[in-house]
This record gives C-alpha cells, structure tokens and sequence, in this order.
C-alpha cells in the first residue's frame, strides 16, 4: 500500500507541474456548467439536480480521459518499461493511476460545487451531502474501467479523439448536460441503456433525498465488468507484444 501511495504522490506531483492540464481538467467542466447548467438553475431542486448532472460530467471526464489517454501515452515511453522492474505489480500501478485521477476529479467537482453554491440556490443537508460524495465516488470509479479499455486499445495519438469521441456522445446522450425528457425520442430510447444515464439516475435521485432504483447500480456493474473484460485482453495483448 505504501508503494501504491508513494507512486500516486509522484503522478499527483507530475501533473500539477502542467499547469495547462491543472486548469483544463478544473475549467472546462466549470465551464460547460456556467454555460448550460446556471441558467436553468431557478430554484433549490433545479439547482440540485443540475449540480450533481455536471458534477457527474466532471468525474467522468477526468477518470475516463485521464486514465485511458495517460496509460495510451505511458505505453509508448522508455519509462513504462523502467516501471515494469519495480517491485510494483501491474494492478498496483493501476491502483496509484486511480487515486491521481480521483484526487483531480475531487478539484473538478469540487470547482462546480463552488459556482452552485454562488450562483444558484442549490442546497442540501450535510447528510445529502455526504451521501452526494460517496455515490459519486462509486459511480466515479466504476469508469475507470471504461478508461483502462482506452489506454490499451488506443495508441498515443489516438487516445484522446477517440477518448472525446466516446466522452462528449455518452455525455450528452445519458442526460448530464440537458435533462433526458428534453431529449430527441430516439435518443431518449437510446439513453436508457448507457452507464452515464444509470449513473445521473443515481445522482439525481441522491440530491432530491429520494431511494434509487437498483436496476441503475445493476446496469453500471454490468458496464464496469465489461469494460474490465476489455481492458483485460488489451492488457494481455500489449503485454505479449512487449515482453514476450
């Protein structure tokens, strides 16, 4: 655990060294909510439902591009070999990759708390709040996988188009940046089934006090195995081609 630590420290220090990153990863986020999300923020549960869809948008982009671009990129580096003589096993370096992405998604979200709270009227108890945190951190983790399946399907150059052109879609289409009933029906249809709508459901729901359905945490099970499926023949495909 102490390796897994000590490394993530040395990702987390690597990137706040970039400060283009840093203020990307915290300002377009922000951005895209002061745009769409503010003005349609007229009351407390407007405000609440907006904040946790954007909230949702921010820990994804991050987990998801930052995961699978930095591993696309790492690959390609003298650096990825140097790290497989460490005594630091594969899902251990995973593991450090994971607390860099989430310790950067925690800034993201936490900038869009910052602007709810300023400029809208959301609000909510220290209990709703915390819940708030931690299914966002589950919900949140779950894509990691999705972003190990990136890193190890794509190459350096391709990681991010295709990672913007698998994030943008499945933001828009599950719902986080316009509610899903304002939606095209047949992009409604298709929302239904995406992890990024099981996962607004689950925030949606947590933010207005209310139970969820367990057919939203069955769906992005269900996505995050796949996802595991997946990232787990590239890792073995890259590997062979490798080392041997």
């Amino acid at each position: 655990m102490r390796l897994i630590l000590v490394h993530a420290q040395w990702m987390i220090l690597e990137l706040l060294r970039q400060p283009a990153y840093v203020v990307s990863t915290i300002a377009f986020p922000a951005l895209f909510y002061v745009i769409f999300a503010v003005p349609e923020s007229r009351e407390t549960v407007s405000s609440n439902i907006l904040l946790a869809s954007f909230s949702c948008f921010a820990v994804f982009g991050v987990v998801f591009l930052q995961f699978g671009v930095g591993i696309a990129q790492e690959r390609t580096k003298s650096w990825y070999y140097y790290l497989r003589t460490l005594p630091l096993n594969g899902p251990s370096l995973i593991m450090a990759r994971f607390l860099s992405a989430m310790f950067f998604s925690v800034l993201s979200v936490a900038a869009i708390i910052v602007l709810a709270i300023t400029l809208t009227k959301a609000s909510m108890s220290i209990g709703e709040w915390f819940r708030f945190g931690f299914y966002l951190f589950i919900g949140g983790s779950s894509f990691c996988t999705m972003g190990l399946a990136l890193g190890y399907w794509t190459n350096e150059k391709s990681s991010l188009p295709v990672g913007n052109l698998i994030y943008l879609p499945l933001s828009f289409v599950g719902g986080l940046w316009k509610p899903p009933s304002v939606l095209p029906d047949l992009v409604q249809k298709v929302s239904a089934y995406l992890p990024t709508r099981h996962f607004g459901e689950i925030m949606w729901a947590t933010v207005q006090g209310q139970g969820f359905q367990g057919i939203h945490f069955m769906y992005i099970l269900m996505y995050t195995m796949l996802f595991m499926f997946l990232a787990y023949l590239g890792f073995k495909k890259d590997f062979q081609q490798r080392f041997g």
